[in-house]
Parts: structure tokens; sequence; C-alpha cells
């Protein structure tokens, strides 16, 4: 009844030839504004992206507006023409709280809260079980008998005994049996193969780690809310006034007023509340296009000027020119016809209110469920029930969410249709399984060759004979399995990963970091930990030999602990970046970038958070997978973590820039994925136990019991209910808050931009 209302009464209150007299007086006003645009575009005094040659003083002062340090509260600030931010800025203190960081949103004092607590977590298995490990594993045994008995054997040159045992099953597992001699058999569960007693007391431990874990867990989901709301707080951004609106049809009418109308007298039972700003979201399908042909003709333009020399009075070079030009003035008119163009509207909208109380108001008025939506999905966006509670317009359910900040927003493919983005997805995965693929049979290939190269040195070793060649062929083959492991991890993975996602055509940059971060994770998990179990326990069979498991896992321990980090540090993205930028300005004569480019080359690399999740995750996984049976792994890994930390820290506040405001979604999502170490306990245990000793301990039975069971209750319901925090709604209307804002819907808006950037900077 009440949505059936809400249309009624706004067809009253708003007739069909109103709407049209708005329409062509927006048309007309569009019409003036592309001229305007266009002209001004042209002129010298004004920002224009494509100038060549380009402004390097110009390109300098963009790189220190978008550099990792906090604006100047002062008036009259200088702002770049290119991005709308403030180029006069403080450089935080590289030993500064991360929570000082909270003016890049609050993805980034989260991320570091969250790994000080993975560290906390590692420290906290290695007190509780680690430590207990490592000690009795080196007061083992089982390996220095096992290295002995192979001595006798070979003095006595038992070779057809050897050979015969090799030939059965029996003999396999025997051969398996023997450690290979390296320091790292030592100081794992191989030593103490024979001393049931020991691995006992591991296996009770382990149900102590794991429940003091899922204890801790609870206080971090505390403290990442409790930093939340202390950066929600203290920063005034406009997703404090702003919900997102989703499935709104296709109208006959003004969209602006329609909405305006229903969100400011229908959206919270009847109180009145104001709207102060809409941004409309388009198909910016064209725009893409013709922006494609704009970076042809450019790159046109730039490859005749190498040719023929930095002649700008050239017939061709004007030709190029005009072309450009008309084709400027092609996106500028097509940009600003979405405005009255209903075709293109993509049924979302971001709507502002005058306080954040009234946009809070609203949220809790108009709530939603994932199955509302997917039964939507099959029926054309229409919903079943139209007398149901929340906004109904044309038997459409109005979605109302919790806005992303503007610049997580990505504006070429939020417009993208559910069954397009699923169709993405599923091609995605496709490459995702068929990459994994290839780098099983990598791993696969170089362990069989290991396996081959030590069963050669064995048998020459058998025969009194040392080959030093044979020998260092065989250790570098087995050096090379754990060595290609960490560089797909570091070089390899990620680059691809990226890719695949940018496939999947999400909407916002949050999302885009939690797709990643997952596929990565995952990706890096099966690389680092699982393929080498498949290879090592049922393909080779090589467990704690030469060459074997525990070798090329303890190896990986080391490598993940130190190169991820030591790489970071030396950070030969920066030098690229360096490299290219001192080679374009020392040839600023004959330079052919345009102003674009040129303001991109100054600027730091970009900072993907979803990269560092991914690695971080890795080690958590492998370390609690793994940590059994190579204790000295939780001690790699807590060094490596540590360091990584401070490593990250000084990359962001010195040498990345930063375009990505991301929400807690991102680290609440991460914690998800943390607490499922609780399930990776039980099942590395189970697994080593049951192959390596043939035996399943019934700790590691009830651990995965519980950890399955954990993971499937809503932790984060329940942390909200055991640890209450409070959360206060901005006092300042949106008026008055506006002037604190980096940036806005309208300014990230691709449609909007060039217009709210000319007024920001007016108002500036």
């Amino acid at each position: 009844m009440a949505s059936r209302f809400i249309q009624n009464s706004f067809q009253q209150h708003e007739s069909q030839a109103p709407s049209r007299a708005v329409s062509e007086h927006q048309k007309s006003k569009s019409e003036k504004n592309v001229t305007k645009v266009h002209h001004k575009s042209h002129q010298s005094n004004h920002y224009n992206p494509l100038a060549i040659p380009c402004d390097w003083q110009l390109a300098e002062k963009h790189a220190k507006a978008r550099r990792v340090a906090q604006e100047f509260e002062v008036e009259d600030q200088t702002t770049c023409p290119c991005c709308g931010y403030s180029v006069e800025r403080m450089d935080l203190q590289y030993d500064c709280d991360p929570i000082e960081m909270k003016f890049l949103g609050s993805g980034f004092p989260l991320f570091y809260m969250f790994i000080k607590y993975c560290i906390f977590i590692l420290v906290e298995f290695w007190l509780l079980k680690g430590m207990f490990c490592l000690a009795t594993d080196l007061m083992g045994d089982y390996c220095y008998n096992q290295i002995k008995l192979e001595k006798v054997k070979n003095e006595n040159h038992s070779h057809n005994h050897i050979e015969n045992h090799l030939n059965s099953h029996h003999s396999h597992q025997k051969e398996n049996s023997i450690c290979g001699g390296s320091l790292w058999h030592f100081v794992s569960l191989a030593n103490v193969y024979d001393r049931q007693d020991i691995r006992n007391w591991q296996s009770n431990l382990s149900l102590v780690v794991v429940l003091a874990n899922m204890f801790s867990f609870l206080f971090f989901r505390k403290a990442q809310r409790s930093i939340d709301i202390e950066v929600d707080e203290s920063q005034l951004t406009p997703t404090d006034y702003t919900i997102c609106v989703k499935n709104i049809p296709k109208l006959d009418e003004d969209y602006r007023e329609v909405l305006k109308n229903i969100f400011q007298n229908y959206a919270a039972d009847g109180r009145e509340l104001k709207v102060t700003k809409i941004v409309l979201v388009y198909n910016l399908d064209e725009v893409i296009d013709l922006e494609e042909s704009l970076k042809e003709l450019v790159r046109e333009k730039q490859e005749y000027l190498v040719e023929n020399g930095m002649n700008f009075t050239d017939f061709k070079v004007k030709q190029l020119d005009e072309k450009l030009e008309s084709l400027e003035h092609k996106i500028h008119q097509v940009e600003h016809e979405l405005f009255v163009n209903r075709d293109k509207f993509a049924g979302i909208a971001f709507i502002s209110f005058q306080t954040e109380e009234m946009k809070q108001i609203v949220l809790q008025h108009n709530s939603h469920t994932s199955w509302e939506r997917m039964k939507a999905f099959f029926n054309q966006g229409k919903t079943a029930d139209v007398k149901g509670k929340g906004l109904i317009l044309n038997e459409h359910k109005l979605y109302v969410e919790e806005a992303p900040e503007p610049n997580d927003v990505d504006w070429e493919f939020i417009h993208i249709q559910t069954g397009q983005k699923v169709k993405a997805r599923v091609v995605a995965w496709s490459i995702s399984i068929s990459f994994m693929a290839g780098c099983f049979f990598l791993i696969w290939f170089l362990s069989e060759l290991a396996e081959r190269m030590n069963e050669q040195v064995e048998e020459q070793e058998k025969k009194g004979i040392k080959d030093s060649l044979t020998q260092t062929i065989a250790f570098l083959t087995s050096q090379s399995i754990s060595w290609t492991v960490v560089f797909f991890n570091k070089f390899v993975i990620g680059k691809v990963y990226h890719l695949i996602v940018d496939l999947e055509k999400i909407s916002n940059k949050t999302k885009f970091n939690i797709s990643f971060a997952r596929k990565q994770s995952v990706a890096l998990f099966i690389n680092t930990a699982l393929i080498s179990l498949v290879i090592d326990f049922f393909l080779t069979g090589n467990v704690i030999g030469k060459g074997g498991f525990i070798y090329n896992e303890s190896n990986v321990f080391l490598l993940n602990a130190f190169i991820p980090p030591i790489v970071w540090f030396v950070d030969p993205w920066s030098i690229q970046k360096d490299y290219q930028r001192q080679k374009q300005q020392k040839n600023a004569k004959n330079c052919i970038l345009t102003q674009q480019e040129a303001n991109e080359i100054m600027e730091m690399p970009d900072y993907s958070q979803a990269k560092r999740y991914g690695d971080i995750m890795k080690t958590m996984w492998f370390t609690f997978f793994y940590g059994d049976i190579i204790p000295v792994g939780i001690l790699f890994s807590i060094m490596g973590l540590t360091l990584y930390y401070f490593v990250d820290k000084y990359n962001v506040l010195r040498r990345r820039t930063i375009k990505e405001s991301l929400s807690k979604h991102l680290s609440i999502e991460m914690i998800e994925m943390l607490e499922l170490i609780v399930i990776f306990t039980g099942i590395g245990n189970t697994v080593v136990s049951s192959i390596l000793f043939g035996e399943v301990k019934w700790q590691d039975f009830i651990i995965i019991i519980i950890g399955v069971v954990y993971n499937l209750l809503p932790m984060e319901d329940i942390s909200s209910v055991l640890f209450p925090l409070e959360q206060k709604d901005e006092v300042l209307s949106y008026e008055e808050a506006e002037e604190y804002f980096n940036t806005d819907y309208d300014r990230e808006n691709p449609v909007t931009r060039r217009e709210a950037l000319e007024e920001f900077a007016k108002k500036k």
C-alpha cells in the first residue's frame, strides 16, 4: 500500500508536461555547456591532459598533490587542475602511529593493525606449542640413527638388497623413513618419527593453540571496529552523508526530481528529510569506446612526431590536432547528453542527505536481503511482493545500501548488469584453474627431476664414486623447487590474478580488492603448500628423504619469510619508475608524452593493498598448516611478518601513490579468511599424521569440527554483541562538511567530473 502511494503521489505532484519542460531546459543548458567546456579545453591557461609537449612543472605539481601526506589546513590552497587534490601537504614521520594515516581512509590503519595481530597470533602459536615442538624435535635421535644406519649399509655395499627393496612397496616406505641428512630434518617432526609419546603431547597442545586463537579473534574484531569508528568520527567524507540506491527502473521523468521527492518524503515512514545532492550513474560504454579512439589518435600523433621531428606546425600534425579536437568535442557532447538521455541511465544513484542522522534513518527503514535481490534478478528486477516493506517504484524495489567512498567506486564497471558479471566471473575462474594447473605441472616436473638427480647421487655414493658436478646439479635442482615457488608467488601470481580479477568487472575497489585478495591468497597457498604436498606425498613418495617434502617446505618457510620483505625494500618497481622518469626528463626537448602521461610518470608507483593481504594470508595459512611438522617455520614467519610491517609502512609513506580509499569491509573479509587457520591446523596435522605415521589423532579431528563450526558462526555479530561500541553521527551538516571533503561523487564521476572540478577550484 505504501509503495503504491509513493508512485501515485508523485505522479500527482509532477505531471509529464513539466517533466518534459525540465528535460528541454536541461538539454538547452547542456548544449551551452558542451560549447563552453570544449572552448575552455583549448585555452592556453586551461588544463589540457592531451597537451604535447607536456609541462613538467605541472606534472611535478600533480605528483606533490598525489603523494601520501596529510593536507595542510590553510586558506587559498593550491590544487592540482588534473585531480583536484591539494598540493600543500605535510609528510608523516616514518615511526608514526598507523592511526595517523586515517586521511587515507580506515583501510590503512586497519591493515597495519591486521599485521600486528597476525604477528601476535604467531607468537601465541610459538609460545604455546612451537617452542615445545622445536625443543622435543631437537632432543630426538631418529634422523641421527637413520643416517648412521645408511652409512653402515653403504660400507657393506648391499647393492642387490637395496635394489630389491626399492622395487617393492614395503621398501619404498622404508626408504622414505631415511632422513636426508640436512639440518631441516633434525629440527622437524621427522626426528621424533619413533616417539609416539612426544607426538601425543604435541597434539594436545594443538587444541590449546586453537582455543587461544579463537579467543584472540574476538578481541581482534573488537579492535578493528574500534579503529574504524575512530577514523570515521575524525574524518569528514561524503560517504558519511550518502547512500547508494540500486534497481531504479526506467522512467519517462527526470530521475533526480523523482528520487529527490521519494527520499525526502517517503523513505522514513513519513518523516521529512532533506536531499542535498544526487549523482546518477550512467552507461559509459560509448564514452569508453570514444576514449580508446582518442588514445589511438594520440599514439598516432606521438609516432609521427618521433619519426618526423618535433615540428608542431607540420601539416599532418595539425590534421591530427583537428581530429583530436573534434573527438574531444564529441566525447564532451556525449557525456553531457547522458544527462537527458534516459536510456543511458544505469539504474544506480548516489543520494546525499543534509545530515548523517538522516542517512542512517533511511538505511534503517529500507533494508533488503540477498534472497530478495536474487528473486528480482530472475524477474527482470521486479519484486513479486509490491506490498512488502521498502520503497517500490514501478514494481521495482529500490535497494538502499551504505555508499562506498567516491574514489572507491569503479565508474567504468559500476553500470555492468549482474548477468554480464556472472559470465565474466565464470571466465575468470576458468582461467584461474588453468593457471594453477600449469603451476602444478611445473613443480611436478622439477620434483621429478630433483628425485632422479638425488637417486643418481645416492647410487654413485654406494659405489664409492664422488662426482662433484652431479652433486652440485642435484643440489641446485632441489633448491630450484623452493625458489620457483617463492619467485612465482612474488612476481607472477599477483600480476596474473590482477588481470584475472580485472575481467570480473567489479563495481568498486574494495570489492575488487576483496576478490583479488581471496583469489591470490588461495592461489599462493595452493602453490606454496598443497602442490608440494600432493607431489611429494602421493607422486614421488619422498616425504622425509633427501630433497623431499620436509626439505623443500623448510626452504620455502625460510625464503617466504625473508625474500618478500627484502624485494619489497629494494623495490624494483620504484627503480623502474625512477629510470623512466629520468629518461623522459633528460630528453625533455624531444619528449612526446602527453600531460596526462607526464603526470602519471611523475607519480610514485600505485599501491595494491590486496597484494599485501595475499602475501600475509599465505604466510599465516602456510604456517598453521605445516607449523607442527616444521616448528622452526613459525619463528621464520614471525621474523618475516615483522620485517614486512616496517618495510610496507615505509613504502606507503615514501614510495607509493594511494588512489583507493578502502573501507572496513576488506579488513572484515580478511579476518574471516584468517580464521580459517583453525581448520587448516586440524587438516594439516591430519594429513601429515595419516601419511607419515599411518594414524589420525582424535585431537585433530576435534580441531577440524571446532574450526568448521567457528567459521560458520556470524563472528562479527557475536563480537558486536560481546563488545558493543557506540558510534556518533556527524554533527555538521552536509553544506558545512563539504569544504573538508578530499573528493566527492560528482568529482569522481567521469560524466560530471570536469564541471565539478572547475566548480571546486573556484570555491578553493
